[in-house]
């Protein structure tokens, strides 16, 4: 699913902003603990590290809601199991 945000701004408001899924790529959101909406792109098959720079940022007083796929721990990479 692509992610949809809608932003704030009297232009703004009518038309949700989106990044679409494809060629590729999925996209994931993540609302930080300061109101911030972080972007990340997600190749196929592929994973999001926690210390991954987001693709856009967007401030707590840019945006009103979002819709779409949000991080989750599956899109994490796996932790590897070390034997002694």
């Amino acid at each position: 699913m692509s992610v949809e945000i809608k932003l704030i701004g009297a232009e703004l408001e009518k038309e949700p902003f989106r990044y679409e899924d494809g060629d590729g790529c999925e996209y994931r959101y993540v609302v930080n603990d300061n109101g911030t909406l972080s972007i990340f792109e997600k190749e196929d098959g592929g994973h999001i590290t926690k210390k991954e720079a987001p693709l856009a940022v967007y401030g707590a007083a840019a945006w009103s809601s979002v819709t779409g796929d949000p991080w989750t721990t599956a899109d994490a990479p796996r932790a590897r199991v070390r034997s002694f």
